[in-house]
This record gives C-alpha cells, sequence and structure tokens, in this order.
C-alpha cells in the first residue's frame, strides 16, 4: 500500500540518521536503531523505505543492513545481503518472456558478427571526459569506427521521446537516461557500447584481438546478485552485439512497466544491469574475461595515475580497460 509522504519523510530521515552513526563508527547505536525499523509495522508492510527485495526487506533498509555487514567486517552477512539485495525475480518475471520466433532469431544472432564500431553517450553540461578522445583513437587504430553520441544524435535516433529516457532526465538521473539510450543505439546499429568511465589501456591491440566478437557479449560485474537464474550479473557498461537482437527490443518496451511497477526502483534494477542481465540470461551470452580489466581506480584520480596503470597493463599484456570516472 502507498504510505503517506510525511511518513516516508519521517523513515527516511531514520534510515539516514542510521547510516550516519555507521559512518561515525558508533555500530552498536546503528544495529539497535536498524533493528527498531526492521520491527516496526509501517517499515515492513507499506513502501515507506521502498519496495521488497529477495528477503523481503524494504530496499534503504536492506541497503543499511548491508552497510553496517560491511563497517563490521561481517564477510557472511556482506555476501548474504549483496545476493538479495534485488527485488523478488517473480516481480520481475513477466517482463523477461520470448516468444519461440524471439528465440529463434536470438539464436541466429548468436552466430552473426558484432559490427567493428564503438559507441559511447555524452549528455548533460558537463566536459567531455578525456577518455573520448583517447577511445576515438584506439578505435582508428584498432580498425574500428567511434561514435559519439550526443542529445542530438539521440533525437534523430528517436529515443529521446522514450518515457522511462524522459522519466530518468526529469529526475536528473543521467545515468539511468543513459542506460535507456545505449539499449536503442546497439537496437539499430550493433557494435559495442562502452561508458565513458572506461580507459583504454593501449593502441597496438583492441577488442578484435581480445574477444570472439560473435553474437551477445557483455562483462561480468564483481558481485554476485539473484537474478532468478543463478546468480551472475553482467555489467551494462561493455556489451557487444549484432544490430537487431530481441533482448534491446524487449528492454526498450517493458521499461515503462518495469518502472511502473517498481516506481522507488534504482536505475541499475529498472534500466540498468539487473533487468539487462535478466533478459540476456534468456540467451546465449559470451563473457568477456576477467583480464579484460587492467585496474580500477579511484573516481577523480589523476590523470598521472590513468596513464601508469596504462603502462603497468601494457608492460604485463594484461588488461584493455582502466575503470576511471574523471568527472
Amino acid at each position: 500500500m502507498p504510505a503517506e509522504k510525511s511518513d516516508q519523510k519521517t523513515y527516511k530521515r531514520k534510515i539516514t540518521d542510521a547510516r550516519a552513526l555507521i559512518e561515525a563508527g558508533r555500530l552498536e547505536e546503528a544495529q539497535a536503531a536498524l533493528t527498531a525499523l526492521s520491527a516496526d509495522e509501517t517499515v515492513m508492510t507499506t513502501d515507506v523505505l521502498g519496495e521488497r527485495t529477495a528477503l523481503g526487506m524494504p530496499r534503504k533498509l536492506h541497503s543499511a543492513w548491508l552497510k553496517l555487514a560491511k563497517a563490521e567486517g561481517d564477510a557472511i552477512g556482506r555476501v548474504g545481503l549483496q545476493h538479495g539485495l534485488v527485488p523478488d525475480p517473480a516481480v520481475m518475471a513477466p517482463f523477461i518472456t520470448f516468444d519461440a520466433d524471439e528465440k529463434r532469431l536470438m539464436a541466429e544472432l548468436g552466430r552473426e558478427p558484432v559490427p567493428r564500431i564503438i559507441h559511447q553517450i555524452w549528455i548533460g553540461s558537463l566536459p567531455l571526459p578525456p577518455a573520448v578522445a583517447r577511445w576515438e583513437s584506439h578505435a582508428k587504430a584498432t580498425g574500428f569506427e567511434y561514435r559519439l553520441w550526443r542529445e542530438a544524435d539521440l533525437e534523430q535516433l528517436g529515443i529521446a521521446s522514450h518515457p522511462a529516457y524522459l522519466a530518468m532526465l526529469a529526475d536528473g538521473d543521467y545515468p539511468g537516461a543513459v542506460d535507456v539510450a545505449r539499449y536503442a543505439i546497439l537496437l539499430e546499429h550493433g557494435g559495442i557500447y562502452l561508458d565513458c568511465d572506461w580507459y583504454p589501456t593501449r593502441e597496438d591491440i583492441g577488442f578484435g584481438d581480445l574477444l570472439p566478437l560473435i553474437g551477445l557479449g557483455a562483462i561480468a560485474e564483481d558481485v554476485a546478485r539473484d537474478v532468478g537464474a543463478g546468480s551472475l550479473l553482467l555489467a551494462n557498461s561493455f556489451i557487444a552485439t549484432p544490430p537487431g537482437h530481441p533482448a534491446f527490443a524487449k528492454m526498450l518496451e517493458v521499461f515503462p512497466d518495469v518502472m511502473a511497477a517498481l516506481p522507488q526502483a534504482p536505475a541499475w534494477w529498472s534500466t540498468g544491469p539487473l533487468i539487462m542481465t535478466m533478459l540476456f540470461r534468456q540467451t546465449n551470452v559470451f563473457l568477456a574475461p576477467f583480464g579484460l580489466v587492467a585496474a580500477s581506480l579511484k573516481r577523480g584520480a589523476p590523470i598521472a595515475e590513468v596513464e601508469k596503470a596504462c603502462a603497468d597493463a601494457f608492460a604485463s599484456g594484461e588488461g584493455l580497460l582502466v575503470a576511471w570516472k574523471s568527472w
């Protein structure tokens, strides 16, 4: 049942206070606060703290318990809470079905080559990150085309009027809007999509030297989640595909329904890696090797650290991607 806004404000403040206690190292007080919230009937029977996760907890309460487990060094609790920090897979089940013709087409596309083009998207008012120029150079050096998509390009593609894209922009959620746009681009053109927080380590070898680039491909996230078909969560920061894959058409079709069913869900549930993984798991997917990622740097790390990570990767012969959010 929908909760009153006053209740939501009150309980969100309580969660914020509990998280502040964790950050201050006052873990016993934080545990008492979260225990009290877990025993509160309003919390457990309404949506004041978000929709239920696979463990039956409101999402924001579940997330706070996970933060506490990390602070306490509780490895078992952390793993269990991370695994279940998703909606009940049964809630998502109506959105991830394919008919026989779609399944047949997905199998056929699993034998088709990925077009040699790299796509990236940058929307909003922030200046272009330095990775963009490096990817353009990398693509040229390794036999790929390169395309950077901006707002005007997405308008021409037609995705800028999609209700999920517009809803994300209205909330100021640019990553969520980019989620939607990437699937439309890949459906129409195929190729490789890369988030702008990847940086290439080298130009003497490229994706065609390290990956099969046949059929649908992605990279695995580090954290396991309950996706209703095992625990493998795929990242949507790197996706490779032939054009016309039904998984992307299905995502664009169901996003409004997913967002209506889970109105308080974060983008990574409703338009990001979770819904993408659940749909990809209905067909065949090649996984990028673990060693494709050479390093993960802190947000805003200086370019000198990035260049060192690239040099280290080149020297060792391992890794093509450095994760680096420069903005």
